[in-house]
Formats: structure tokens, sequence, C-alpha cells
């Protein structure tokens, strides 16, 4: 099976591999799932998005005007700062950590004042990544 979106907005649709959809699956926003489990795969595509945009926006930050993905950024992180670490069922510790790294780079290079309100969620959902490193087997910290 393949997944049409990425699961981050509003849900995802699965499709068999010959592309016809063979079952119509929504998976909830994350915002339904911060009472219930959040699964590794949710859970690593938005990691892996998370460093991604971080990247992308600690680029963009230095070229004046740009800041399309520090906004892209921004919003992943008012997500991902509802989750709660005990929440995330075995995520990706490799994501878990570039993610931490990513956004760790980009938090000590922000202009004042960080566009967005992204100072804030950026410590919010580093709060989330350590708490995830600290319960579990992944034993860097960024």
């Amino acid at each position: 099976m393949e997944l049409a979106k990425d699961g981050l907005n509003g849900g995802t649709t699965a499709q068999d591999a010959e592309g016809t959809e063979a079952a119509r699956q929504v998976i909830p926003s994350p915002d339904a799932m911060t009472a219930t489990s959040i699964p590794a795969d949710l859970s690593t595509a938005a990691l892996r998005r998370c460093t991604a945009l971080a990247t992308r926006a600690r680029a963009d930050l230095l070229t004046r005007g740009r800041h399309d993905a520090a906004a892209q950024l921004a919003a992943l992180l008012e997500e991902m700062g509802s989750w709660e670490a005990s929440h995330l069922v075995d995520p990706d510790p490799t994501m878990v950590v570039l993610a931490a790294a990513a956004l760790q780079d980009l938090a000590d290079r922000l202009p004042v004042p960080a566009p967005a309100g992204l100072e804030e969620r950026i410590e919010l959902v580093l709060a989330v990544l350590h708490a995830v490193m600290d319960r579990g087997r992944v034993g860097a910290t960024a």
C-alpha cells in the first residue's frame, strides 16, 4: 500500500500499488490523536518533514524575505507541539535525533524576532523529542 498524502494535514488515503483505491482508510489527524497513541509511521513521517523543513528554514532565514519553509515548519510544529512523548509508539530513533538536531540548529540561528512565534514552537517540540530520547533507547541528545 502507498499513501496518497503525508498524513499530517487532515488524514491519509490508503491506495494499493496498482494505483486504484482498494480501501479508503482515513488516518486521523494529529489533533485527533493527541489523546491516543501516535503510530510510528505517522510520527516518522512528521519527524522527516520536520527535519527537512528545519533545514530549509535555516537556509531561507539567511535570505531576506524568504520565509516559506519557516511558515510551513511553524504549522507542523504547532501540530507536533500537541504531542506527548508517552503517546508516541516506537518512533524511529534516528529521526527523533535528526529532527531534534535540525530544530536545535535552527533555534541557534533564528533572527530576533523569530518569524511566526517559531522560537516558542521549537522549544516545545524539542522538549517532547528530548523526553522521547530520555525514555527510550536513544542515548544521544541534541
